[in-house]
Formats: structure tokens, C-alpha cells, sequence
């Protein structure tokens, strides 16, 4: 899911949960404490101007009660601060897929940020500075820490140091969020315009063959004729349902196969023997519009109609490991496009249906999606296996 998808449910971007930024923030406290505790050892070990060394332990324990208050303190007071920023602000969405995060802040609420981490600043490393001394004169301590208090500016340079690199860090990791949610929408639109291309390019191609079969067919064989406008009203009709919203259930998509199935039957007769097998429980299942009608029409046009005898197609759902499987499986080999045989299976074809439905997935799902194109030579029979995640709910595109 996206940034800006999560912050169309959420009155503030992402980055200011406690889930999205503590871990990264306790993670990265750690890493430049032990990088701050080495520097200054090595410091006072390389320069003679220190004739005392204080040893690693001390700095370790000074650096962990500065930053615990800094997360404790400053981390949470500038939290708060964002979030009252982006609650009341009415056009927050779109000025957060504009500007990122911090860009994205009025002016007031950049200055009363400001101002928040420099007090909280001073009220934590004086806590810092009081929580360390308190630490090294205790009883147990006495003997394993240096009795040696550092002074208060230098607890207050090292908060400021610290906040500063965390500033920094989250600054970059914003702006990198939002480039990537910017790149996956603009994925998904290109898809979106793939989709509408595939769209005016199967219907004046259904429309012509069905109404040339339909006028032939209204003189000769009434009946047929009424049958074959039946299902091209209720293939008409479902696709332009699909054309509203990018996915819709399973159910819808098997409507649409069988209507077109249906007028394939009565224009190829007895060359075209076809079964749907759509298990009732995966009926409310959403799945991207248009997704299975590209192969089925594929299958009967590179595969099917070069074979004079003609020959049979299969399409079937059911899930397999948690995962939605659908297999559109026919006799002949389809030859859409380049493809190059190695030993009893074709590679697969560069249609641009294919490719489509291959991009499509890619976009939407990324590699929880599978799709596998086989051709057994020796029993000619094409197959189609498309693996995509199980949902439930919709939206999922």
C-alpha cells in the first residue's frame, strides 16, 4: 500500500505513526550512538591534550541518556507537533503528494516546530545531564564509571548533533517515500490507459464480426440470430460495467467469458466445444477488470481458428496455497506474435494482450503475482496459469 494511499485514511502522512516511525527511529538512535561513542573515544585516545581517558563504557552510558530523552522527549514533542500541522489543514492529501512531508508544513506550524525542538532540546539534555550524574555517584556505579561529570554544553551539542542527523535522515527517507508513491501511481495510470487501449481495441473488433454473423444469420436462422443479440447485450453490458472501476468479482469477469463464449459458439458451431468452471465461494472475489477476456480471446483466435476440426477451451478458478489460480487452457498452439520453441514447449507470445495482462500484474500486485504461458507440442494444447493474491474486500488495485 502506498503513502498517499495511507494517508487517504488517515488525517496525517504515514511517517508520523508511532508504528511507521519509532522502529526506524530507535534504530537509527542506536546506530549513531555507537558511531558517536568511538569517535569521541578515539578522539581522546589519539589526542595528548587528554591525558585522562574516560573509556568507552562512559560514553556509552552519557550517549544512551541522551538519546532515550531525545526520543522520549524531543522525538515526541515534534510528532505532535506534525500531526496538529496536517489535522488542520483541509487540503492536506493534496499538499502532502505535492511537497512530501516537511515541504508540505505552513509556515506557522515550520517556526512552532522550530521552536518546540530547541526547548525540548534544553529540557532533555538537562534531564540527560541529570539522569548521568545521578548514575555515576550511585553506589553501584561508583566502581566501573569515571567520576567524571561532562559538562552541560557538551550533552546539549551532542542532542542538537543527534536530532539534527535524525532530521536529515527522515527529510531523505520522505522524500524517497514519496517519489516511490508517485512512481506506483504513475504505474498504475499507465495501466489504466493500457487498459482503456485493450478495451477500444476488443469491441469494434467483437462489434464488426458479431453484427456481419448477426445480419447473415437474421434471414437464414431467426432464432440463432435473437440467441447471439442476447449475449452481445449482456456482453456490451458487462463491459461497460467493467469499464467504470479498474476491478470488479470474479463472478462478472465469467459473466463476460461466457456471454462471448457464447457468440463464438454460434459462429464456429461445433469446432468450438468450451466449459467455465467457477467454484461458487470464489464468486465475490475481485480481480483487475479484463483480465481473463484477452487470453480466452487469444486462445480462439491464434489457437482455435487455425484448426479446421476446431478443438475445446477451458477456464477455471480455485485457489491454491492461499493464492487465486486461473488457467485458461485450449487446443491449438497460439501463435500471437515472436516466440521460439525450445524442445516440446513454445516460449511465450509478444501480443500486446499478453504483454498487457503480464505489465498489469506486475504493477499491481508485484511479485505476489505470477503468470505462465505453456505449449505442449506434442499434445497441442496451450496453457495459461495466472497466479494472483486472494481479496476479498476489493480496492486492491
Amino acid at each position: 500500500m502506498s503513502s498517499i494511499q495511507v494517508m487517504a485514511a488517515a488525517p496525517y502522512p504515514p511517517n508520523l505513526t508511532w508504528r511507521g516511525v519509532m522502529p526506524r527511529l530507535i534504530v537509527l538512535n542506536q546506530v549513531l550512538l555507537l558511531v558517536g561513542v568511538l569517535s569521541m573515544h578515539a578522539t581522546e585516545v589519539l589526542s595528548p591534550q587528554h591525558p585522562q581517558i574516560q573509556g568507552l563504557l562512559y560514553y556509552f552510558v552519557w550517549l544512551q541518556c541522551i538519546g532515550f530523552f531525545g526520543l522520549l522527549i524531543t522525538a515526541n514533542a515534534m510528532l505532535l507537533v506534525a500531526r496538529h500541522g496536517w489535522r488542520k489543514m483541509p487540503d492536506a492529501l493534496a499538499c502532502y503528494e505535492r511537497e512530501g512531508l516537511y515541504r508540505g508544513l505552513p509556515r506557522d506550524v515550520k517556526w512552532l516546530l522550530l521552536l518546540t525542538t530547541l526547548l525540548c532540546l534544553l529540557l532533555g539534555s538537562w534531564l540527560a545531564q541529570q539522569t548521568f550524574i545521578a548514575i555515576q555517584t550511585s553506589s553501584w556505579a561508583q566502581a566501573w564509571l569515571p567520576q567524571t561529570y561532562p559538562v552541560y554544553r557538551m550533552t546539549f551539542f551532542n542532542a542538537c548533533y543527534g536530532t539534527m542527523s535524525v532530521y536529515v535522515f527522515e527529510y531523505f527517507q520522505d522524500r524517497a517515500a514519496l517519489s516511490e508513491a508517485r512512481e506506483r501511481m504513475a504505474q498504475k495510470l499507465t495501466a489504466q490507459a493500457q487498459l482503456n487501449l485493450l478495451r477500444s481495441q476488443l469491441d469494434p473488433h467483437m462489434l464488426f464480426n458479431t453484427l456481419s454473423n448477426l445480419y447473415e444469420l437474421i434471414d437464414d436462422s431467426p432464432q440463432q440470430a435473437r440467441q447471439m443479440l442476447l449475449h452481445l447485450i449482456g456482453f456490451l453490458r458487462t463491459t461497460l460495467t467493467g469499464s467504470r472501476a479498474s476491478e470488479h468479482a470474479l463472478a462478472e469477469e465469467f459473466k463476460l467469458a461466457a456471454d462471448y463464449l457464447s457468440i463464438m459458439k454460434i459462429r464456429m458451431g461445433e469446432r468450438l466445444h468450451s466449459t467455465l468452471s467457477l467454484p461458487d465461494e470464489l464468486g465475490q472475489v475481485y480481480v483487475p477488470a479484463m483480465l481473463l477476456q484477452p487470453l480466452i480471446e487469444n486462445a480462439i483466435r491464434h489457437g482455435l481458428e487455425r484448426r479446421k476440426q476446431g478443438g475445446t477451451l477451458e477456464v477455471s478458478a480455485c485457489v491454491q496455497e492461499g493464492q487465486l489460480m486461473l488457467r485458461v487452457r485450449n487446443t491449438g498452439v497460439n501463435a500471437s506474435g515472436d516466440s521460439a520453441t525450445t524442445g516440446h514447449e513454445l516460449q511465450v507470445g509478444t501480443g500486446f494482450g499478453l504483454h498487457y495482462i503480464r505489465d498489469r500484474l506486475r504493477t499491481l500486485y508485484g511479485n505476489d503475482s505470477h503468470f505462465d504461458m505453456q505449449h505442449d507440442l506434442d499434445h497441442d494444447t496451450t496453457e495459461v496459469t495466472l497466479r494472483l493474491p486472494l481479496n476479498t474486500g476489493g480496492s486492491a488495485s
